[in-house]
């Protein structure tokens, strides 16, 4: 439902999610010997774009990006209408039960989860080998420069879907005595409570 971006402009540019791996951080941080490469990313709520207009009483609709992936949330926003998937999860074409305002909409509008996100973490996991997580660090964006990195970074809450988000920056140090790296097993893991998002 929180999804890690390579960019502030939020669709199908996601970098990791839980259990998959289709888009990977893969900046170049090959380095050896103790070298570092520091990146700025993204933590926003799953969102895309309609494909295709819709008008105020259909019910299958198509979005652009297969970012809806998880049956136990089920309820997204376009333009001012809350609606309910009921099929369709991690396709692009949804099934929903339309809001108690039904409107029609365009291509291109946004298409968003409907959920504020409470007690939110973002800290690395390694899913294979050797742990290495101790090679990554993460720090706040502080006017476009990191701040002080630690292990794991806790968000302010989130409580608007439609605009929400926080930018932050990921840095990977070699350990000294280590040959170069290319860390394709490692995760962004995000932790969160999710509550409806009153519409």
């Amino acid at each position: 439902m929180l999804r890690v971006y390579e960019t502030s402009v939020a669709g199908g540019n996601v970098t990791s999610q839980d259990g998959a791996f289709t888009a990977p951080d893969d900046s170049e941080y090959d380095g050896g010997a103790g070298e570092a490469v520091q990146k700025k990313l993204y933590l926003a709520p799953a969102q895309t774009t309609l494909a295709a207009d819709i008008d105020d009483s259909q019910t299958e609709i198509e979005v652009d990006h297969p970012v809806f992936d998880d049956e136990l949330y089920t309820k997204i926003i376009i333009g001012s209408e809350k609606m309910t998937i009921t099929a369709g999860w991690g396709t692009t074409t949804l099934t929903v039960t339309r809001g108690d305002t039904p409107a029609a909409a365009s291509a291109d509008d946004p298409v968003y989860y409907a959920y504020t996100y409470h007690n939110i973490t973002i800290a690395a996991s390694d899913e294979s080998g050797t742990d290495d997580t101790d090679m990554f660090r993460y720090a706040p964006d502080v006017a476009g420069s990191p701040g002080s990195y630690v292990t794991s970074l806790s968000p302010s809450v989130m409580t608007d879907p439609t605009s929400d988000s926080y930018t932050f920056w990921r840095r990977i140090t070699v350990d000294a005595a280590t040959a170069a790296q290319d860390k394709v097993d490692m995760r962004h893991d995000v932790s969160f409570e999710a509550f409806e998002y009153a519409a």
